[in-house]
């Protein structure tokens, strides 16, 4: 395959050498060969990393081919347009401030995530998720992947409503079609129904969230026709319930509480999905708006009514995201923000450190690192080939993560029966912290038989065990672990170890990020980098910590860059209650005083 050179006159160089000595015409022609057959292979194995638009090839329906390596250079080059094709690919930025104030020459690195532009790293796990319905047909066609009619018409629109007219009562699975629902709120009642006015697909996506999730959810429903509603707990900025509504997305905010508890964000999101699968209402309803869209439709049609009650179809399809539990989310980091970091430190990654909000993240990239690291034994480039790179997480107060990490027991003190609160605010971190183990950070607490045989998949890159173990989960819908039951010197978790931050702790690492890295982060962030601090400084000498912000500062300026908030959750402002000079100075002497707020010095 002949490689593309930069400049036309190479070619007419070559045909000039070629009447003097042919030997050296055959030579370079085979230089020339071997460097695009070793071009081709290191193509394919940074096609998941970072010069492809980052999910084509996610839970594809049909098998992708490029015809030859100028196709795929050409194909690279040129944006699949849209929302979707701004998700990843975010830079990697190295914190020279921060990393100078260790002594052991470790290099600490961020990846900045909230530059996707849902402004954080759950636009990954949105795409994928949602693809995943629309391929196992939980959720309609997207509107901007079918073809048109004469009339210029989406034949989506007509093929995902006769795929929904003849069905039967649909499958609700904890409630009964026989359970007649009477006591929906009114508030939920009203979401439901303006949702069902937005759809254009007749999908309707229901998820709980912090709020993050929802924005991407919203945002890319926004150009494949689905209708989204999002519950949130009310502990979060109402920057993030704004920018929800504005983006047409129906918003219900609950008190935040224990997972146990019926009316925890997540409990409501599945009772609302229940209620839209039950009522029939919403199907009259919608059936009402829907009936003027699609010209040329036969009302007296045999195919239109419901041929067991003679009402209005079943056209609705919804679907209950389910972002803590759907295995979709850690196979997208696997395959996209996994690789990413991996190409963008040439594979010198030695700890990878992160909090957990569904667990998606820090497995995901972490069980791509540990497969990656077993497939390269032969050209490990850590500082500590010995060892695979370490897999840390960072805990907010209140979450049981750490001791179940460190412990093998989820259980936080604040879990308590003498201190559980009955709407609980024991952080005031947003999105990170649980106090049950999701099946996504599940899979990270699982002892893995790693594997040094990997595969290289044309369209999805670099596939090893654990990403071989995700992808059968998803295509058989299970969520049971799969030991082999076997002992194996090569066994061992995914997460390692945990450290612990307090928001104090966060608050204090905010401020100096914004004073001497320029960053405004949130909270979250904040503590990321508070905990690759606390790792970094344990390393090797000459070692690579990697983090992520996962979010910017400007969605948190009514609670964590609050300083009235601040204070009344009894935390240090910093420079606060000092004259203006000395204020300056004291934020400037947070070089050294953050060391000592983190423990290390």
């Amino acid at each position: 395959m002949p490689f593309r050179e930069n400049s036309k006159y190479s070619s007419i160089a070559l045909a000039g050498a070629a009447t003097i000595c042919p030997l050296l015409v055959l030579a370079v022609i085979k230089c020339r060969q071997y460097r695009a057959d070793h071009h081709e292979t290191e193509l394919q194995h940074s096609l998941s990393a970072s010069r492809k638009p980052i999910f084509w090839y996610l839970f594809s329906t049909a098998e992708q081919s490029i015809s030859s390596s100028n196709d795929q250079r050409n194909y690279l080059r040129i944006s699949s347009g849209g929302y979707e094709s701004l998700i990843g690919n975010t830079p990697l930025v190295y914190l020279p401030h921060l990393s100078s104030l260790l002594k052991n020459n470790v290099k600490i690195y961020v990846k900045m995530e909230n530059m996707n532009p849902g402004g954080t790293g759950k636009d990954r796990a949105a795409l994928s998720m949602i693809m995943d319905a629309e391929r196992r047909g939980k959720l309609p066609l997207p509107l901007n992947c079918g073809d048109k009619d004469n009339d210029g018409n989406n034949l989506n629109a007509r093929q995902n409503a006769t795929s929904s007219k003849n069905e039967e009562f649909r499958n609700t699975q904890s409630t009964t079609t026989a359970q007649k629902i009477t006591s929906i709120p009114p508030l939920i009642h009203q979401t439901i129904l303006t949702a069902l006015q937005t759809t254009q697909t007749h999908g309707l996506i229901i998820e709980g969230t912090s709020g993050s999730t929802g924005i991407s959810l919203a945002s890319l429903s926004t150009s494949r026709g689905h209708a989204v509603i999002v519950v949130m707990p009310d502990d979060q900025s109402s920057q993030k319930a704004d920018f929800l509504r504005r983006l047409g997305c129906g918003v219900v905010t609950v008190k935040n509480c224990s997972i146990s508890n019926p009316g925890h964000y997540v409990n409501v999101a599945k009772r609302i999905w229940e209620w839209v699968q039950v009522e029939r209402r919403y199907d009259d309803y919608y059936w009402k708006l829907y009936r003027d869209r699609v010209p040329g439709m036969d009302l007296n049609s045999s195919t239109v009514f419901s041929a067991e009650c003679g009402t209005a179809p079943r056209l609705i399809k919804a679907t209950f995201m389910n972002q803590f539990e759907n295995l979709a989310n850690a196979y997208s980091h696997y395959l996209t923000t996994g690789p990413e970091i991996y190409s963008q430190l040439h594979g010198e990654v030695d700890a990878f450190v992160m909090s957990a909000g569904t667990g998606g993240t820090i497995v995901g990239v972490g069980g791509y690192l540990k497969d990656k690291w077993w497939m390269d034994r032969g050209r490990r480039v850590q500082h500590n080939p010995l060892a695979p790179p370490k897999i840390v997480l960072v805990d907010p107060p209140g979450s049981s993560l750490y001791n179940k990490v460190k412990f093998g027991v989820a259980y936080a003190p604040q879990q308590s029966e003498m201190r559980l609160r009955r709407h609980r605010y024991d952080t005031l971190a947003e999105g990170i912290g649980l106090d049950r183990i999701t099946a996504n950070f599940g899979l990270g607490c699982i002892d893995m038989d790693w594997s040094d045989e990997g595969s290289l998949n044309r369209d999805k890159g670099f596939i090893g065990n654990f990403g071989r173990m995700i992808s059968t989960f998803l295509k058989n819908d299970t969520r049971t672990p799969i030991n082999s039951g076997t002992a194996s010197t090569k066994q061992s978790k995914i997460v390692d170890d945990a450290v612990s931050i307090t928001d104090q702790q966060a608050v204090y690492m905010a401020h100096y990020l914004l004073r001497y890295e320029g960053l405004f982060v949130g909270s979250s962030s904040a503590m990321n980098i508070a905990g690759a601090i606390i790792v970094a400084n344990a390393m090797p000498a000459g070692s690579n910590v990697v983090t992520v912000v996962c979010d910017g500062g400007q969605r948190h300026t009514s609670r964590f860059w609050n300083k009235a908030f601040i204070e009344e959750w009894g935390l240090k402002w910093p420079g606060s209650n000092v004259e203006v000079g000395s204020e300056i100075k004291s934020v400037r002497s947070m070089s050294v005083d953050i060391l000592q707020v983190l423990g290390i010095a």
